[in-house]
């Protein structure tokens, strides 16, 4: 493995946890309607499925 190879190593493994610290309350943020649908969907009485085929 050349070096160039093992400095694209290292600092991909140093950005990861980067990445995710930053990218985790947009998620959080953006996933708050799909599980809204989804705990909707989940506790619902008596109603048909979401996709009623």
């Amino acid at each position: 493995m050349r070096y160039e190879e093992k400095a694209k190593l290292a600092a991909a493994r140093a950005l990861v946890p980067v990445a995710i610290l930053v990218v985790s309350p947009v998620l959080l943020i953006a996933g708050a309607p799909v599980r809204r649908r989804y705990l909707r969907y989940v506790y619902r009485d008596g109603t048909p499925p979401i996709l009623d085929k």
